[in-house]
């Protein structure tokens, strides 16, 4: 089986915001790496993996909130935790005292920023329908992400890290945030690094895309190219020859004894009249792109190969 091989993550340049260059982070039985990923700046970038994958221990490691074991980050042109007063951060639970409001949470966190925008942050707040003195104890969980949203991007930051934010949010909470982020993304120069499940958001506001499986890259470049470059197979599993499982990745079977599985779009002339190929999803590319361990491609049989055995 051929398995996706990843992109230049990496590729050196003077417009990634945040670069990785193999970083390996041991956390228990679980290994992150070795990780090369790039956000570059002005886009939207979406990270994207099951569970488990290591995004967040990515992240958190893009912030200094933990440490590597090996290879390299640099964040804006600084190491991680250095350039904190350009970054905004929204994590997947509120970091913050259940006992502030919006209006103690301002007074607590403008002091460390020079950028501080009191205005914006009002503004925000009223947009997102977010109450200014209701400890946040008492917020749903929506207006907790909203509130989250509205303080990271209350000192206009050049960088904005999101870990989640939609998770658990109804449609309208949903499009409220991406409607925000669409407007912090008019500034010129703005990055925006946007981990979620939730992939119909990124369809709507991403540029690039990472996906990540087992601490490992499975696909990174701009999301145009996943269409360009992955097709989704599918038919009676009559039609998995040796030739057409060589190019599947991700193969499922289901009882009805049809098949799916991605492919590039490079190999459709392997298949027959009755498998239908089609555009993959960003949810039916991240599955075949990370199901099980990474595949092992000095095994895999090229299509010429098995050509010639048959």
């Amino acid at each position: 089986m051929n398995g996706p091989e990843p992109a230049d993550a990496a590729r050196p340049g003077p417009a990634d915001a945040i670069r990785l260059d193999a970083v390996v982070r041991q956390q228990g039985t679980f290994t992150l790496g070795p990780l090369d990923m790039t956000v570059p700046s002005g886009l939207v970038t979406g990270f994207v993996g099951p569970n488990g994958a290591g995004k967040t221990t990515a992240i958190k490691a893009m912030l200094g909130m933990v440490g590597i074991d090996a290879g390299s980050i640099s964040v804006l042109d600084g190491a991680p935790g250095t350039r904190h007063g350009r970054i905004g951060v929204v994590l997947d639970s509120l970091a913050l005292s259940r006992d502030w409001t919006a209006v103690s949470a301002a007074r607590s966190l403008g002091r460390f920023y020079p950028d501080w925008d009191q205005g914006l942050l009002d503004d925000l707040l009223a947009r997102l329908d977010v109450p200014a003195r209701v400890k946040i104890k008492d917020l749903s969980r929506g207006q907790g992400v909203k509130l989250a949203l509205a303080l990271a991007l209350a000192h206009r930051p050049e960088l904005l890290i999101l870990d989640e934010p939609t998770s658990g949010l109804d449609p309208v909470a949903r499009l409220e945030v991406l409607d925000i982020l669409h407007d912090f993304l008019v500034a010129e120069g703005r990055t925006v690094l946007f981990s979620t499940h939730i992939t119909s958001d990124l369809e709507r506001i991403a540029d690039h895309l990472h996906i990540i499986g087992a601490g490992r890259t499975r696909f990174a470049g701009p999301l145009p190219d996943l269409v360009e470059q992955w097709a989704m197979a599918r038919g009676p599993v009559s039609a998995l020859t040796p030739e057409v499982e060589a190019v599947l990745t991700g193969t499922r079977r289901n009882g009805a004894g049809a098949f799916s599985g991605l492919i590039r779009t490079a190999d459709t002339a392997v298949f027959g009249p009755d498998v239908l190929i089609e555009p993959p999803s960003i949810d039916e590319a991240v599955v075949a792109m990370t199901r099980g361990p990474e595949p092992d491609r000095r095994n895999a049989r090229s299509v010429a190969e098995l050509a010639e055995k048959h």
